[in-house]
C-alpha cells in the first residue's frame, strides 16, 4: 500500500510516519511538508534513508503538486495544519489557507485524478466549541469559537460534502489534546513542564476549572 501523508514533519505527522513504517513492512510512504511553523526535519532523521520513505518539500495548496502525488497512492492522510489558537487570532488568513484551502485542494485532486483513493482527514475536537456540561458526541453540531477551529470545521464540511456529492471514500477523526515526543514547547504540557523546571509562573487559562482529556500521540 502506498500512503501520502501531509504534514509529516510535524508533531503528530512524524509520530505517525514512524509508526507506519515500523508496523507495516509492506507500506510505502510519501511525506509532503512545506516545512513551516511546527515542522522539523530532524523529527524523522532516523527514517529518512528508509527505502520505503520519500520526502517531498511542498505545499498542499499547490494543485499541480497534489494532482501528481494523489495519482500515485492508495490513501491520503491529511495531517498538515496550522494548529495554534492564539496564532489564528493574529493571522486568520494563514489558517484559512492551510487548513481549509489545503484540504479543498486535496479533495479536488482525489476527485479528479484518483477517485478510488481513501482520505483520512485529521481534525480536532476544537470544532465543537465549548461544552458547558456533559460531553460531545460525533453527532454534536460544530460550533467553532476561534479562527483555527472555524478553518478546521470548514475543511471537515468540505470533506463530508465531497463524500455525499462525489462519492469519495473519506473518514474524519476529531481527537482531543495530544502530547508526546516532538511536540512544540508552546503547547500546554511541555510549556508547563519547562516553566516549572525553570521556576517560572505557570499559566492558568480561565478560572483553572476546565477538565481536559489528553491522549498520548
Amino acid at each position: 500500500m502506498r500512503l501520502l501523508v501531509t504534514g509529516g514533519l510535524g508533531f503528530i505527522g512524524s509520530n505517525f510516519c514512524r509508526l507506519i513504517l515500523a508496523k507495516c513492512p509492506d507500506c510505502e510512504l510519501i511525506n509532503v511538508d512545506k516545512i513551516g511553523i511546527g515542522a522539523n526535519p530532524a523529527n524523522l532523521r532516523d527514517i529518512e534513508n528508509d527505502k520505503r520513505y520519500t520526502f517531498i518539500k511542498g505545499d498542499i495548496c499547490n494543485p499541480q503538486l497534489m494532482n501528481r502525488l494523489v495519482h500515485q497512492v492508495d490513501a491520503v492522510i491529511n495531517i498538515a495544519a496550522e494548529t495554534h489558537v492564539d496564532r489564528s487570532i493574529s493571522d486568520p488568513n494563514l489558517f484559512l489557507q492551510n487548513n481549509t484551502v489545503g484540504t479543498f485542494t486535496i479533495l479536488e485532486a482525489i476527485r479528479r485524478h484518483n477517485h478510488k483513493a481513501r482520505l483520512l482527514q485529521v481534525s480536532t475536537d476544537e470544532v465543537y466549541g465549548e461544552a458547558l456540561e456533559g460531553s460531545f458526541t460525533e453527532n454534536t453540531p460544530p460550533k467553532p469559537s476561534n479562527p483555527y477551529s472555524a478553518a478546521k470545521a470548514a475543511a471537515d464540511m468540505f470533506v463530508i460534502s465531497y463524500h455525499k456529492t462525489f462519492g469519495l471514500n473519506v473518514s474524519i477523526t476529531r481527537c482531543t489534546n495530544n502530547f508526546g515526543p516532538y511536540q512544540l514547547p508552546e503547547k500546554l504540557i511541555p510549556k508547563t513542564v519547562i516553566r516549572a523546571l525553570r521556576d517560572l509562573p505557570i499559566p492558568i487559562y480561565g478560572k483553572g476549572t476546565n477538565i481536559r482529556d489528553w491522549i498520548y500521540v
